[in-house]
């Protein structure tokens, strides 16, 4: 994934000259897209393509490209947090994930505003060039905390005894988790482009990805691009069965 980053940097300069300066459309889900998502996905693309020949791209934007059976896919998110961006916001990034018939085994999560880097390959994961470790129970010595997506601290997470929070961005919740600054993340029913790049860095430290009811999260079943059929929990190692009996559905 090392080799990909310098293109994803590139991307990122891209988006950082829409960033303020772009308005906001809504597709037919009712999602938001403007034209910088929309350029950095066709910028990323074909090239994407040259690095890794062979590989299926799954991008959010513009579908498919390549084989339906190839070993590899990767996908794209060309701006995570859409409306982030569009409020000015910089806790956005481009994210691609790797997986190997639907196994995540690579990403890459850049936020261009702020610099950070996250990236996954195999067993080994990264924050700004600096290996992560196994972080092991709540995260961090400052107030635990947990991401959720816009609407689900309205539900169930108020059982949460610490806080909570929701910064706009899937992949980056995902990595903030795998980072050790958050204990879990509640992630909704995301697309696969969305989780890619976050399961394979929570698989590299030994973090866990299930679906709210418990179920284990099979991403095979998103490789045509559908959304998650359930909510989806991000959790640090070790802390998965204490975060869904707090977040689960209740009894």
């Amino acid at each position: 994934m090392q080799t990909l980053l310098p293109t994803v940097i590139e991307a990122g300069e891209l988006a950082r000259s829409f960033f303020r300066n772009v308005a906001a459309e809504r597709k037919t889900d009712q999602t938001l897209v403007t034209a910088a998502d929309r350029a950095v996905e066709a910028f990323l693309t074909p090239r994407l393509s040259a690095l890794l020949p062979g590989a299926r791209i799954l991008g959010e934007e513009f579908g498919a490209t390549g084989a339906t059976d190839a070993e590899y896919t990767l996908t794209l998110d060309p701006i995570d947090g859409t409306a982030a961006f569009v409020s000015g916001l910089p806790t956005w990034c481009i994210a691609l994930g790797l997986l190997r018939r639907g196994v995540p085994v690579g990403g890459v999560t850049y936020l261009p505003m702020t610099g950070e880097t996250y990236l996954a390959d195999e067993d080994v994961a990264q924050w700004n060039g600096r290996s992560l470790a196994r972080p092991a129970g709540a995260a961090g010595e400052g107030d635990l905390f947990m991401l959720t997506h816009s609407e689900y601290h309205r539900g169930e997470a108020r059982r949460f005894p610490g806080k909570i929070r929701s910064l706009g961005s899937t992949a980056y919740h995902m990595a903030l988790v795998a980072r050790g600054a958050a204990v879990a993340a509640i992630l909704g029913r995301p697309r696969l482009w969305d989780v890619a790049a976050g399961a394979a860095m929570l698989r590299a430290i030994g973090g866990e990805l299930r679906y709210r009811s418990g179920a284990a999260a099979d991403l095979r079943a998103l490789l045509g691009g559908e959304r998650a059929p359930d909510q989806l929990v991000a959790a640090a190692p070790g802390m998965i069965d204490e975060i869904l009996t707090l977040v689960g559905p209740t009894p």
